[in-house]
């Protein structure tokens, strides 16, 4: 599918697949990983261990749930509207995926917070003191740092010019 609708389509598709791998996800921490024990999966490095988060990373926002509903709503559309925002070229297609896999995680969060009142967690680094995760924390955190890389190291010259065009008057009628 080579039409930008197509596109689009097929970043739907992938965003409800991602959602869904996150949800099974969790799905089976809550059935296996609740009430019982921790399971090691890497000894002294990873294991999975249940833990219902009802604030943000590292306890912060504790039991403000309509805050991060709506905090994830408003930085969903924000994702949406740079999704739309950028050009639909071979170029930008990184940019779009990271945008999809951003969007899914904060989908698969916010689901958990409204459908429990918190978010499943289950993956624990044991070799460092880091806050539990899941998949979609996954997701968003992965994919923000590689967009990150993209906008200084890839995008850079991009937006240099689009800011070089905006000090000429480029493209706004002014010389």
């Amino acid at each position: 599918m080579k039409t930008k609708i197509g596109k689009h389509i097929l970043n739907l598709f992938l965003c409800i697949a991602l959602v869904g791998l996150d949800q099974l996800t969790k799905l089976w921490a809550r059935g296996v990983l609740k009430g019982g024990k921790d399971i090691v999966v890497i000894p002294k490095l990873l294991s999975f261990s249940y833990l219902e988060n009802r604030g943000a990373v590292w306890g912060i926002f504790q039991d403000k749930r309509l805050f991060l509903i709506l905090l994830t709503a408003v930085i969903f559309l924000v994702i949406l509207f740079l999704y739309f925002k950028l050009p639909m070229t071979r170029h930008f297609t990184p940019a779009r995926i990271l945008l999809v896999f951003i969007a899914a995680g904060g989908l698969g969060n916010i689901i958990d917070r409204i459908a429990f009142g918190y978010v499943t967690d289950f993956i624990r680094f044991d070799f460092i003191n880091f806050p539990i995760f899941n998949v979609a924390d996954i997701y968003i955190t992965v994919c923000e740092i590689l967009a990150l890389i993209l906008v200084f190291f890839v995008y850079r010259e991009d937006l240099a010019e689009k800011d070089e065009g905006k000090e000429t008057g480029a493209g706004n009628g002014k010389r």
